[in-house]
C-alpha cells in the first residue's frame, strides 16, 4: 500500500496540536517525542503532518548522528529530526544524543510500534499513544478515499477495520492486498489452526471460543488454539477469541478459497445459538434459489424488527427476497425497503426500492417500500422526486388505509423541505385517499398501528398551517415501543408546525435519543432538524449543541446527506447567537435547488453572521433572499419567522417600503389566527418598521404576554430590547431601563453575549446596575488611530460600506472594528458614539 501524505489528517487534530507544541519547544532547546501505535495506525501520516511545523526537517532513516553533528545542523535555528521505523537500538541512541547530549535548539519526533519501544528510553521522551479512530473519524476517512462504497458494506468495512486506517484502506480497496507481514504470520500455523482463525474471522467478535471450535469440527480441548497464542495473533479470554490486530483478522481470510469460505459458514451456521448470528451465516452459506432458507430468513427478519435492529432486518429480508421467487420476492424487498431506511441507510433504501419495483409488488407492498424510498430521497436531499414516488404509491390504491396515511405523512414531510405550494395544496387531496375503514386486509399488517388523527393532523398543518395548525392537544404515549416513537414523532411534529417549541424540542428529543441508541437511527434523522430548530428557539442551546454533535457523529457514520447539510447550518446559527464578539464568517453553505426549507435556513445563517458582526447591508441582503421579488415567503414556515431581522435591517439600511411589503404578505400567510409566537413577531416586526409613535403599542402588543418569555426567551428578549431603545430614543430613559435589564438578563442566561453587551451598553450611565463598568474619559483617545478614524466616520452617519470603501477595507472588517470599539468605549449605538465624541469624553 503506497504512503498516503499530504492530504488532510482526519481525526488527529489534537495528536498534531501536541506535536507543533513540541516543534515549537525546539526554538528554546531540545525537545523529544516517541509516538507510539499499532501497525498502520497513521503514525508516519501524523510525522509527515508535524514536519509541516518546522522549518527545517531532516528524516533519519540510519543510525543517529553525533551529538556534534546535531549541534551543526542547529546554529542558524531549529531543526526537526524525523525517525521513522528506526531499529530499537538505533532509536534508543538518538534519543539519548537528542536529550542529553545536544544543547542545541532541535526536536525529535521518532514514530515506533509498540512492540518495537526500547527499554530503558529515558524519562525525558514524551511519549504520544496513537490509537485507532473514533467511528465517526474512520468513516470520514472512508468517504474521502472511497466515496463509492456500497452503504450495505460501508457498515461491515467500519467494524473489520476497528479505526486502523491501513486496515480501513486495504478493507475498502477491491485490488487491496494484505500485507505480507500478517499473510506470513497465518501460514506459519498449522493447518487446523489456520482453520480455526478462518472461522474466527469469519464469525462475531461475541461468539464463544467453543462455539468456533465445535463449528471448524477441531479438538474440543482447544488444543488447535495454542499456536496462535503463542504466535501473538489472538488471545483468549473468558471464552472469547480476540485478533491483535484487524489486519491479522484480514489475513486469516485471505487466499482461502470460496469453498473453504462457504463451508465454514455452513458450519457456523449449524453451530451458533444466536438467531441472527446463524442468519447472517445461512445467507453467506447459501445461493440461489431456496424457498425453505428464504423462509427461514424471513422469520429472523420479523424478529429483527420487532426488537428494533433494522438493519439486520433488512439485510435478512433482502437475502430472503434474494433467495425466493414471485410475490414472496416482492414483498419481501418492499420491506427490507422500509427496514433499510429504519436503519438510517437512504442510500441503501433507494437501491433496494429499485429491486422491489423491479419485482412489482401489489399496491400495498409497493406502498410500504415507497414509504422507505422516499422518506430515504428526503434524506439525500431530494424532496421533489419524494413527493412524487409517494403520490404515486398512493394513487396505486393500497387496501391497507394505514399504508396511505404513512405515504401522505412521508409526502408532507418532502412538501415541508421544498415549501412548495403545488406540494401543500396536493395534500390534503392524498389523504382523503385513506378513507375511513381502519381494518387491514386479512392475513397480514405490514404498517404497525397508528393514530389516525394524529397523522390526518400533521399532514393537514403542513397543508396549510394558518389553518389547521392551532389542534387539539394530544397525549404522550406512555410507553417507548417503536409505535410509542413513531407517534412521538408525529405530536412533536405537529407541536413544531403550532410553535409549540418546548413540546417539539422534548417530543422529538425523545425520539431522537431512543432511536440513536438503537438500531431506528432513521427516526433519528427524521426527527433532527425540527428538534435542533426546536431548541434553539426555546432556549435550550446547550442541549441543541449536545444533540448537534451527536447528529455529525451519525452524518459520518451513516453517510446521511441531509445531516451534512443541516448540521455547518444549524452551528453557523448557534455560533452567531452565542457570540461574545462577531460571528466567525460561515463555511460556503450549500443552496439546493428545491429544497426551500434549506436554502431559507442558509440565508438565515449567514444574516445572523452578518448582523453580529455588524454589517446591516450585508444582514439585509441575507434576509431578503428569504422572500420572492413579490414579498413572498421562499418558505412558508421559516421565512415569516425570521421577520424581527429582516424588519430591523430593512430600518437600518432604507428599504422601509420593502419590509413593509414583506410584513403584509407574513400577515397573510399567517391566517386570521396567527400562532401565539407568529402574533409576537409581527407586532415585533411591525413596530420596527413603523417610524411614527404608533411603533410603541405594538412593541406592547409583542411583549404582552409573560408567558412567552418562557416559550421563546431569546425572541422575547430581542423585543423587549429592541423596546427599551426605543424609548431611550424618546428620553424615556427610566421606562426604557426594565427592559434592557430584563432582556439583558434573559440574554446573559442564554449564552447570547453580545445581545448582553449591547443591552449592557444601551443603559443610560446613571441608570446601569452597581458594578457595570462606565466610559473612562480618556478611552476614545486609547484607541488606535484607525480606530478612531473608524469611529468618527461612524458617528459622522457613514455607513459601515462607505467606511469600507474609503479606507480600502471589507464592510465586515469595518463591523468587526466597530463592535469592539463599542465595546471599548461601552456605547452601544452611533447616536451614544456620536455624543461621546462631540463632549470629548
Amino acid at each position: 500500500m503506497p504512503d498516503r501524505d499530504d492530504g488532510p489528517l482526519i481525526g488527529r487534530d489534537r495528536e498534531l496540536a501536541e506535536l507543533a507544541a513540541i516543534v515549537e519547544m525546539a526554538e528554546h532547546g531540545p525537545a523529544c517525542v516517541l509516538i507510539c501505535g499499532d501497525a498502520g495506525v497513521g503514525k508516519s501520516a501524523l510525522l509527515r503532518a508535524a514536519a509541516r511545523h518546522g522549518r527545517r526537517a531532516v528524516r533519519l532513516t540510519s543510525d543517529a548522528e553525533s551529538a556534534t553533528v546535531l549541534e551543526q545542523l542547529t546554529g542558524d535555528g531549529p531543526v526537526l529530526l524525523l525517525a521513522d521505523d528506526l531499529r530499537p537500538e538505533a532509536l534508543l541512541s538518538l534519543t539519548e544524543t537528542v536529550c542529553h547530549a545536544s544543547t542545541g535548539r532541535v526536536a525529535l519526533l521518532a514514530a515506533a510500534r509498540d512492540e518495537a519501544v526500547p527499554s530503558g528510553l529515558s524519562s525525558a521522551v514524551q511519549r504520544l499513544y496513537l490509537r485507532p479512530l473514533a467511528e465517526d473519524d474512520a468513516a470520514r476517512l472512508l468517504d474521502a478515499e472511497f466515496p463509492a462504497t456500497a452503504a450495505r458494506d460501508r457498515r461491515d468495512i467500519l467494524r473489520r477495520a476497528a479505526g486502523n486506517p491501513l486496515a480501513l484502506r486495504i478493507l475498502s480497496d477491491p485490488g487491496g492486498q494484505v500485507p505480507a507481514e500478517f499473510t506470513q504470520r497465518v501460514r506459519a500455523l498449522p493447518a487446523p489452526t489456520r482453520w480455526l482463525l478462518l472461522h474466527a474471522a469469519l464469525a462475531d467478535d461475541a461468539e464463544h471460543v467453543g462455539t468456533l471450535t465445535e463449528a471448524a469440527q477441531c479438538s474440543p480441548d482447544l488444543r488447535d488454539w495454542e499456536p496462535a497464542e503463542r504466535a501473538g495473533l489472538v488471545t483468549i479470554h473468558r471464552g472469547q477469541v480476540r485478533f491483535r490486530h484487524p489486519l491479522l483478522r484480514a489475513a486469516c481470510a485471505a487466499g482461502r478459497s470460496v469453498s473453504d469460505v462457504v463451508r465454514a459458514h455452513h458450519g457456523l451456521a449449524s453451530a451458533v445459538g444466536d438467531p441472527q448470528r446463524r442468519v447472517r451465516h445461512l445467507t453467506e452459506s447459501t445461493t440461489g434459489t431456496d424457498e425453505p432458507v428464504a423462509a427461514v430468513l424471513e422469520a429472523a427478519a420479523e424478529a429483527a424488527m420487532s426488537r428494533t435492529d433494522f438493519f439486520q432486518a433488512a439485510e435478512a429480508f433482502q437475502a430472503a427476497a434474494e433467495r425466493g421467487a414471485g410475490e414472496k420476492a416482492a414483498l419481501r424487498y418492499a420491506r427490507a425497503t422500509f427496514a433499510a431506511h429504519r436503519s438510517g441507510h437512504p442510500e441503501w433504501a433507494i437501491e433496494l426500492y429499485g429491486r422491489a419495483a423491479d419485482a412489482d409488488p401489489d399496491p400495498d407492498a409497493a406502498g410500504v417500500a415507497a414509504y422507505g424510498a422516499a422518506f430515504s430521497l428526503v434524506h439525500t436531499v431530494q424532496p421533489w422526486p419524494a413527493f412524487e414516488l409517494a403520490a404515486r404509491a398512493i394513487r396505486r390504491g393500497p387496501r391497507d388505509r394505514r399504508v396511505t396515511l404513512m405515504l401522505a405523512f412521508v409526502a408532507a414531510n418532502a412538501a415541508f423541505y421544498s415549501g412548495a405550494a403545488a406540494h401543500r395544496e396536493h395534500l390534503p387531496h392524498l389523504l382523503a385517499r385513506a378513507g375511513d375503514d381502519d381494518s387491514p386486509p386479512p392475513g397480514r399488517e405490514l404498517i404497525p398501528p397508528l393514530d389516525d388523527t394524529v397523522i390526518r393532523a400533521a399532514v393537514l398543518a403542513v397543508s396549510n398551517p394558518g389553518r389547521h395548525g392551532q389542534s387539539v392537544d394530544y397525549p404522550r404515549p406512555a410507553g417507548s415501543r417503536p409505535a410509542d416513537l413513531l407517534h412521538m414523532a408525529f405530536t412533536g411534529t405537529m407541536a413544531f408546525l403550532r410553535d409549540d417549541s418546548p413540546r417539539a424540542a422534548n417530543d422529538l428529543r425523545v425520539v431522537f435519543d431512543a432511536s440513536a441508541r438503537s438500531d431506528g437511527i432513521g427516526s433519528a434523522v427524521s426527527s433532527c432538524h425540527l428538534m435542533i430548530l426546536a431548541m434553539i428557539d426555546s432556549g435550550r442551546w446547550a442541549d441543541a449543541a449536545s444533540r448537534l454533535d451527536e447528529a455529525e457523529r451519525l452524518a459520518a457514520v451513516q453517510s446521511v446527506p441531509v445531516l451534512r447539510v443541516f448540521v455547518p447550518v444549524f452551528r453557523t446559527i448557534l455560533r452567531a447567537l452565542r457570540g461574545a464578539g462577531p460571528a466567525a464568517e460561515p463555511d460556503p453553505l450549500p443552496l439546493l435547488t428545491g429544497t426551500s426549507e434549506i436554502e431559507t435556513l442558509t440565508q438565515r445563517a449567514a444574516g445572523l453572521t452578518a448582523l453580529a458582526a455588524g454589517d446591516h447591508p450585508r444582514a439585509y441582503s441575507h434576509f431578503r433572499r428569504m422572500f420572492d421579488e413579490d414579498g413572498e415567503p421562499q418558505h412558508f414556515f421559516f421565512g415569516p419567522r425570521s421577520l424581527p431581522q429582516l424588519a430591523m435591517t430593512a430600518a437600518r439600511t432604507g428599504h422601509l417600503a420593502d419590509g413593509q411589503r414583506i410584513l403584509d404578505r407574513c400577515r397573510a400567510v399567517a391566517g386570521p389566527a396567527p400562532t401565539t409566537r407568529m402574533t409576537m413577531l409581527l407586532a415585533h416586526a411591525g413596530a420596527l418598521l413603523d417610524e411614527t409613535e404608533r411603533a410603541g403599542p405594538l412593541f406592547e402588543d409583542a411583549i404582552e404576554d409573560p408567558e412567552r418569555a418562557l416559550r421563546w426567551p431569546l425572541e422575547f428578549a430581542e423585543a423587549q430590547l429592541n423596546y427599551g431603545l426605543w424609548l431611550r430614543g424618546r428620553r424615556r430613559t427610566h421606562e426604557a431601563r426594565a427592559h434592557l435589564l430584563a432582556a439583558r438578563d434573559v440574554f446573559l442566561r442564554l449564552g447570547a453575549h453580545a445581545h448582553a453587551d449591547q443591552a449592557r451598553r444601551s443603559l443610560p450611565i446613571g441608570l446601569r446596575p452597581a458594578g457595570d463598568p462606565a466610559p473612562r474619559p480618556d478611552a476614545f483617545t486609547e484607541l488606535t488611530a484607525q480606530k478612531q478614524m473608524i469611529a468618527r466616520m461612524a458617528a459622522a452617519g457613514m455607513t459601515n460600506r462607505q467606511i469600507a470603501e474609503r479606507l480600502f477595507l471589507s464592510p465586515r472588517t469595518v463591523g468587526s472594528h466597530l463592535y469592539r470599539i463599542y465595546a471599548e468605549l461601552g456605547v452601544g449605538t452611533r447616536h451614544q458614539l456620536r455624543t461621546l465624541i462631540e463632549t470629548g469624553g
